[in-house]
C-alpha cells in the first residue's frame, strides 16, 4: 500500500504522570488544520503491525526526530511506547517514561501529543502504522480531555448518564438538572395521588388509571353526570401527563444543548435547532454531540502547509513543514535555533 506520513495533535487524556496515552480515535477524524478525513482506524491492525515490528516507538517534543534529528542534531527521547491497545474509543499506548519526561509530566509543561503515522495517498486516509509521538502544546485534535484537565468524579459521571447530560456538562449543570427533575416528579406524584382518591384507590400511575377506566365501565344509567366527569377527568389527566412529558423533554434537550454550547461543540444560533430535534431523537443528538469537536480548544485552524521556492529547504524539509504546519522562515528559523 502506498503511504505517506502525518502528525496531528490529541490532548493528553489522563491527570498528573498519564501511564496510558489515546493515540488515535476510533472514529472517522479530521485534523483542524483540514488534513483528512482519515477513516476509521483499523485497531487490530495497528495493533498487530506494532507487534509485527517488535521495536518500541519514541516519544520526544515537537517532533525534533523530523527537526533537529534530520538536521543532525541530539533528539532525545522523553519515553517510549512499549504496548498498544485498541480500546472502545481508539488506540492506546502504554509509555515508559525516561526521567526527564517524567519530569515534563509532573510540570504540565505539555497538554498534548502529535502521533506520526503512514497512511494511504487517496481519500479517506487509510492509516497503516503509528511511527512515533511528540509532546506539544498546538493541538490539532482538540476533542479529547487534555492532560491537566481535572478529572471528573465517578458520581458525577453517573449524575450525566441518568439526566442524559452531555460528559462536557458542569456541576451546575447537572444541580440544575436534578433540582428540576426533583419538582416535576413532585408535581407528577400530587396529581397521581388527587386522581388516585377520585378513584377510590392507591398506587401508582397504572393503577389509578385502570381504576378510573373499570368506575367509567360500571356507571350506567342515572349515573350518566357521573361518567360525564369521570370522562373530563381522565381527559384532563391524559392532557396533564402529555404536557408534563413534553415539557420534561424540552427541559432535558435545553439542558443537554446548553451544555454542549458551553463547552463550546454548538455555536448558541443553532440552539433552538438543536432542542428541537433532541425532543424528537435524544439518542441521536446526544451520539453526535460526542464527536463533534469543541472551538474552544484552540488548534491550527485551517492553515494550509507552507509553500516555499527556497533552495535551501530540501525536499525533505518541505515534507516536514507540511506535517507541522510551518512557513519557511519560521521552519528556517527554528532549525537555526536549534543549530545554535
Amino acid at each position: 500500500m502506498e503511504t505517506t506520513r502525518a502528525s496531528l495533535s490529541i490532548a493528553l487524556n489522563a491527570a498528573g504522570v498519564p501511564e496510558w496515552l489515546q493515540l488515535l480515535p476510533a472514529a472517522e477524524f479530521t485534523g483542524v488544520d483540514g488534513r483528512g478525513p482519515y477513516a476509521a482506524p483499523d485497531l487490530a491492525s495497528l495493533v498487530a503491525a506494532f507487534h509485527t515490528a517488535g521495536r518500541k516507538l519514541p516519544i520526544d517534543e515537537n517532533h525534533a526526530t523530523d527537526l533537529a534529528g534530520k538536521a543532525g542534531h541530539p533528539a532525545p527521547a522523553r519515553g517510549w511506547i512499549v504496548e498498544l491497545q485498541a480500546r472502545e474509543d481508539g488506540l492506546y499506548g502504554r509509555v515508559e517514561w525516561t526521567a526527564s519526561g517524567r519530569a515534563l509530566m509532573e510540570d504540565k509543561a505539555y497538554g498534548f501529543i502529535s502521533p506520526v503515522f503512514l497512511h494511504s495517498r487517496t481519500k479517506p486516509y487509510r492509516i497503516g502504522s503509528v511511527e512515533r509521538v511528540a509532546l506539544t502544546n498546538d493541538p490539532n485534535l482538540p476533542f479529547l480531555k487534555s492532560l491537566n484537565s481535572k478529572e471528573d468524579n465517578p458520581m458525577l459521571e453517573e449524575l450525566r448518564e441518568a439526566l442524559g447530560l452531555s460528559e462536557t456538562a458542569s456541576e451546575a449543570d447537572v444541580l440544575a438538572a436534578v433540582k428540576a427533575a426533583h419538582t416535576k416528579a413532585g408535581t407528577h406524584t400530587a396529581l397521581v395521588a388527587k386522581l388516585g382518591t377520585i378513584a377510590g384507590t392507591e398506587g401508582d400511575e397504572e393503577t389509578v388509571v385502570t381504576a378510573l377506566q373499570g368506575r367509567l365501565q360500571a356507571n350506567t344509567g342515572g349515573q350518566a353526570e357521573e361518567i360525564k366527569s369521570l370522562h373530563a377527568t381522565v381527559a384532563d389527566l391524559n392532557s396533564k401527563l402529555t404536557t408534563l412529558q413534553a415539557d420534561q423533554a424540552k427541559e432535558k434537550a435545553e439542558a443537554v444543548i446548553d451544555a454542549a454550547i458551553s463547552g463550546g461543540k454548538v455555536i448558541p444560533a443553532l440552539r433552538d435547532h438543536y432542542i428541537a430535534r433532541h425532543q424528537k431523537d435524544a439518542e441521536g443528538v446526544e451520539a453526535e454531540l460526542k464527536l463533534l469537536p469543541s472551538i474552544h480548544s484552540g488548534g491550527l485552524g485551517r492553515r494550509k502547509p507552507p509553500e516555499t521556492g527556497n533552495p535551501d529547504i530540501t525536499a525533505e524539509d518541505e515534507q516536514v513543514m507540511a506535517l507541522m504546519g510551518l512557513g519557511a522562515e519560521d521552519f528556517t528559523k527554528q532549525r537555526e535555533r536549534e543549530t545554535k
